[in-house]
């Protein structure tokens, strides 16, 4: 049996999720907490150990890419490191993921109760597989497959490529977004905010400039039935069709593409899945080489349980003065 524990954390800027378990073991549980600075996050991660010297390691993912062990959190102001966590935490052994790199080691661990195909298909063996989540952003990130029992992440930017138009409904959304940003990212489209501004551009003119909706009354109203909800949403379907066949392409993703965010947890069956399937198929010659991939729905925060795969029931714990072979 395992012993010891270890620490998994994932924070966004604005909020954190934590838990606390056995190595080797998902999180059954966690903890959200709103976390908008280093001193909050210092004090919520302190609490959480509550002074325990059973810590094995932790591991901790941030939405923003991991560079030189950091990460510029992009919807705060506060920045993260491995030397500052480990500080922190009195652990040599701490593990600093962006969130889609630990989403993407989740999607391989989820039960089948937690997806909804949303395509049929039939998953490659032994191939790479990617997570794509548009929330507040749009998280991009794949794994490949390592030796015969495991996953190498492979992070991404993907959500900040560049976009453009493919069918003629569109267009005028595409504009509109271009006017009022210049260069367009596919980020702008499918996210939070990509879903609010895909209604407005929708809206007749006569009724332009009002209070823009946002992306809660937009799922509302399409519930209820309203034709400029449904349209935006089925907009948006397609949308995220097209940039899920193009994240199949770039990434090889024969295994299947898994959606995780809580937008699309909250869209759920209002989305447009001929819509989709219609753009996601749609890439030329290279229709074929899509036909049999899967698409899942995927629900929770597959972070954590993505982190808590980079630990077995077998770790040991390690004294701080070994922190330089661990960093081999």
């Amino acid at each position: 049996m395992a012993k010891g524990s270890v620490l998994l954390a994932d924070v966004n800027g604005r909020d954190l999720a934590v838990a606390v378990v056995r190595p080797g073991d998902p999180p059954r549980d966690h903890r959200e907490l709103p976390c908008a600075s280093l001193r909050e996050l210092e004090q919520h991660l302190t609490e959480t150990l509550g002074g325990r010297s059973d810590l094995i390691g932790a591991a901790i993912c941030g939405a923003g890419p991991e560079i030189d062990g950091a990460i510029a959190l992009t919807a705060g102001d506060f920045t993260v490191t491995q030397s500052w966590l480990r500080a922190v935490l009195k652990t040599p052994r701490v593990a600093l993921l962006n969130d889609f790199a630990a989403c993407a080691l989740g999607a391989p661990r989820l039960s089948p109760s937690a997806m909804t195909v949303i395509r049929d298909g039939k998953p490659a063996k032994a191939a790479q597989i990617a997570v794509i989540g548009p929330n507040l952003g749009l998280g991009v990130a794949a794994l490949t497959p390592h030796r015969l029992d495991g996953w190498t992440p492979v992070v991404s930017e993907g959500g900040h490529v560049d976009f453009m138009p493919g069918e003629p409904r569109e267009v005028p959304v595409f504009d509109a977004l271009q006017a009022k940003y210049g260069r367009v990212s596919v980020e702008h489209f499918l996210s939070q905010a990509g879903l609010v501004d895909i209604h407005a551009a929708l809206r007749p003119t006569n009724v332009s400039g009002g209070e823009v909706d946002g992306d809660d009354l937009i799922l509302s109203r399409a519930r209820d039935g309203d034709a400029l909800a449904r349209e935006a949403l089925s907009i948006f379907s397609g949308l995220l069709g097209a940039f899920a066949g193009d994240a199949a392409l770039m990434f090889a993703a024969r295994g299947g593409i898994y959606i995780n965010s809580p937008l699309t947890e909250r869209v759920d069956s209002l989305l447009d899945t001929a819509a989709f399937g219609r753009r996601f198929e749609d890439k030329g010659r290279m229709s074929g080489y899509l036909k049999d991939i899967p698409v899942y729905l995927t629900r929770g925060r597959c972070t954590l349980l993505g982190l808590s795969g980079l630990f077995t029931a077998s770790d040991m714990k390690y004294a701080a003065n070994e922190v330089k072979f661990l960093d081999c």
